[in-house]
């Protein structure tokens, strides 16, 4: 089953890990943001920590795979995923979408259209949607 993620947090997959390395910069991110200082390398860090957040919740049931770059737009961040067996997330999502509820993520990057600090799957607030897509 292919899945689509879209949110409104920025989860840029910017491939920055660990800690800071000056003897690394300057760079390049995954997102193609150049790392020049701590500051940035920070900045970064955070957007690759969401990136991981989510990651790790769509595969607390199954093996993901075939996962796309995060695609974004004016406050909203997209990627596509596969997982080998989708029945284990409930045929509406469901099971997914409660994992995700009240999960914390890292705010101040470059979200505007949120003002959670947690991923709310629901409601008026909501800020994290989950559809099922064929490809």
């Amino acid at each position: 089953m292919r899945i689509l993620c879209r949110t409104l947090f920025d989860c840029s997959a910017t491939g920055v890990t660990g800690h800071y390395r000056p003897s690394q910069v300057p760079f390049q991110d995954g997102a193609g943001n150049t790392i020049e200082n701590q500051n940035a390398w920070m900045f970064a860090r955070n957007q690759q920590r969401n990136w991981e957040t989510l990651n790790q919740l769509i595969s607390l049931r199954t093996q993901v795979f075939d996962v796309e770059p995060v695609i974004s737009a004016p406050g909203e961040w997209r990627f596509e995923f596969s997982v080998e067996h989708a029945e284990v997330y409930n045929t509406d999502l469901s099971g997914l979408i409660a994992e995700c509820a009240g999960v914390p993520m890292l705010t101040g990057l470059t979200e505007t259209l949120t003002t959670q600090y947690t991923l709310v799957t629901d409601g008026p607030d909501q800020n994290i949607w989950f559809e099922p897509i064929n490809k």
